[in-house]
């Protein structure tokens, strides 16, 4: 490592004698670029050889220039929409199933924003595991939201705030979620930061709702993911297991933590998938 500059600047050097054979590129330079159209100028007049984060349009529009090639890569990321259960708004499991369930516009989104980003998914195991279920279906129903918030006492709506990393998609899904929502009388708020500034909230379950990203990292195995999004052994505040994304959204659920545990352990593999479709 030549030169570090948080946030703005990484130079690689080549090692010469390296134990592995030489690098094939003398030098790398990354720079830190968050504006996807910036990006789309930069690679279009060959002042950048790699990027990545474009926003969807763009990386159509530069799939159409002969001279540079786009490359999807599956990965075991997640783009979720959290919210804070130990928040008065979000405690009541209604009001939960009302914004995760019927006001997010899965199609739309899927269609648009998460072009080249993702797939609809709307299960913790991603797809393409011999555990992963079908997904529930769940859609944008206004109606049925409205209905679940008027249950809920809050037949008015409420105003409530987004927390989205500044860059694509991001903000796209966040701009979204802000629409739908206001067709159900919620009025968001959208609060754009760093990562730091994002994730720091839900480490700290100072947070109302989050556009995120996570999952099982590199590790293609139900345990991996489920543990990483929906597992919380310990509720408690003081347990600070800010490592859980269960623990940052304030919700567990004992039976649910119990059969991801006997799954992990269990020998038979049939067994093993029954408990983890289960756990789902």
């Amino acid at each position: 490592m030549q030169t570090w500059r948080p946030k703005e600047l990484l130079i690689l050097s080549r090692q010469a004698g390296h134990w592995r054979g030489s690098a094939k590129l003398r030098r790398v330079v990354m720079r830190h670029m968050t504006e996807s159209q910036t990006l789309r100028l930069m690679l279009s007049r060959g002042d950048l050889d790699v990027a990545g984060g474009l926003s969807a349009p763009d990386v159509k529009a530069l799939s159409q220039q002969p001279d540079l090639v786009a490359e999807t890569v599956r990965r075991g990321n997640i783009y979720y929409v959290a919210v804070n259960a130990q928040h008065p708004r979000f405690a009541d499991e209604r009001v939960r199933r009302a914004v995760l369930r019927h006001l997010i516009d899965f199609d739309g989104l899927s269609g648009s924003v998460l072009t080249s980003y993702g797939q609809t998914h709307q299960r913790p195991v991603p797809p393409g595991l011999p555990a992963t279920l079908p997904s529930p279906g769940y859609r944008l129903d206004v109606a049925r939201a409205r209905q679940l918030l008027a249950e809920a006492g809050l037949a008015d709506g409420f105003e409530t705030t987004i927390r989205v990393m500044a860059e694509a998609p991001f903000t796209g899904i966040a701009t979204s979620l802000q629409a739908t929502l206001a067709q159900a009388g919620i009025r968001a708020n959208i609060l754009p930061g760093t990562g730091n500034q994002v994730y720091g909230a839900m480490r700290e379950r100072k947070f109302e709702i989050v556009v995120g990203r996570g999952g099982g990292g590199a590790e293609a195995h139900p345990h991996s993911s489920l543990r990483a999004l929906v597992y919380n052994p310990d509720n408690r505040a003081s347990a600070r297991l800010s490592n859980f994304q269960g623990w940052r959204t304030g919700y567990a659920d004992p039976t649910l933590n119990a059969l991801i545990d006997q799954a992990l352990v269990e020998t038979d593999s049939e067994r093993q998938l029954a408990l983890y479709r289960q756990a789902q």
